[in-house]
């Protein structure tokens, strides 16, 4: 009798703390990260380093960069181009197991030939540091292979 009331005890204990863990480390404000680059003077790039990569690329042509990088999201699995503008680009990326949501944001500099790129998750605290290797991937597959 003892036995089963401390396990329902336990089992009610150990369910009340992953609903608190996953309560207090997601971010339940679905905000877009269009937010910070439709701006003509970006300041604050990430507000949460810990689930954002903002980066500006030079490169030495931005509008055949821009088409490139298009071309590229177009072809990667799990990616979908939602806008496309003469200067900007917003897509979202899909993770494969849990089916979290990115925001992947593109943006041409009136100044020069450099590219602004974005990626941030939507939801959570951390993102193990997938939208830094997204960047990177990308800043490889356009400059390193194409240019």
């Amino acid at each position: 009798m003892v036995n089963t009331i401390f396990k329902k005890l336990l089992l009610n204990f150990l369910i009340f703390s992953v609903f608190l863990f996953f309560s207090i480390f997601t971010n339940n404000n679905y905000t877009f990260a269009i937010d910070s680059l439709t701006d003509k003077n970006i300041s604050g790039y990430c507000s949460n380093p810990n689930n954002c990569v903002f980066e500006s690329w030079k490169v030495t042509n931005a509008d055949e960069s821009f088409r490139e990088l298009i071309d590229i999201l177009k072809n990667t699995p799990r990616i979908k181009i939602i806008n496309i503008r003469d200067d900007y680009l917003h897509a979202l990326a899909t993770s494969r197991v849990m089916k979290f949501i990115d925001d992947i944001e593109i943006k041409k500099s009136e100044k020069g030939n450099i590219l602004k790129v974005k990626s941030k998750s939507r939801t959570g605290f951390y993102d193990l540091g997938v939208n830094k290797r997204r960047i990177n991937t990308l800043h490889f597959r356009l400059v390193d292979i194409y240019n």
